[in-house]
């Protein structure tokens, strides 16, 4: 297995000119991806005056759908964005690869820490970005497997759902069908998952 950090400039998402006009530092967390609609919990820092004419700016984006404020404090906000149009978020919710987040946002561009099996499967997502006229720099593509960090069993494990889509917004394999399929229990699966997951998260916090 591989990790791959994309950075991307998405020309059609609202995160784009938000951060290059106005100075805020953004977060998102990315809940999932339909025909219809995705949407993120985000979270934006800046001066309070500048995080107002951001939001406004967000609301009346073509890419967004709604805003919804759930927590507010001097200098941060925190939201959920309903996306109704964004192509790459389409490309990179549905590709072969587990995410690591949030997602850092800076300048109009967005930091993809990407899980994923082999480098095809990152040069695939690459040129589908390009096809959406996303700007798209491969900043790193490292060995995952070879840091040790996950056990034998955990990686058989993520290599197993990745390849079954188990991922892929929307799921290709449900969580009892997985299980049957490896041979364990849907708590044993559940209990490895979320052990498995904290492992990657702690060591991409860590690096």
């Amino acid at each position: 297995m591989i990790e791959a950090l994309l950075n991307i400039r998405i020309p059609e998402l609202w995160v784009t000119p938000v951060t290059e006009e106005f100075d805020v530092e953004v977060s998102c967390q990315i809940g999932g991806y339909s025909t219809k609609a995705g949407w993120g919990s985000v979270t934006m820092k800046g001066e309070d005056g500048i995080l107002d004419l951001a939001i406004n700016k967000i609301r009346d984006h073509p890419s967004v759908g709604g805003v919804t404020v759930k927590a507010r404090q001097p200098g941060s906000i925190t939201f959920i964005v309903d996306v109704v149009k964004c192509r790459a978020c389409e490309v990179l919710m549905k590709a072969k690869a587990f995410m690591v987040f949030p997602v850092s946002i800076h300048n109009g561009r967005m930091k993809w820490l990407l899980i994923t099996d082999n480098n095809p499967t990152v040069g695939k997502i690459f040129d589908d970005l390009e096809k959406c006229s996303c700007n798209v720099r491969i900043e790193r593509v490292t060995s995952f497997g070879g840091k040790g960090i996950l056990t034998e069993r955990q990686e058989e494990l993520i290599r197993v759902a990745l390849s079954s889509g188990f991922f892929d917004f929307p799921r290709k394999i449900g969580t009892i069908e997985l299980a049957r399929k490896l041979g364990i229990s849907v708590s044993t699966l559940s209990e490895v998952l979320r052990a498995t997951q904290r492992r990657i998260f702690a060591e991409y916090l860590h690096s």
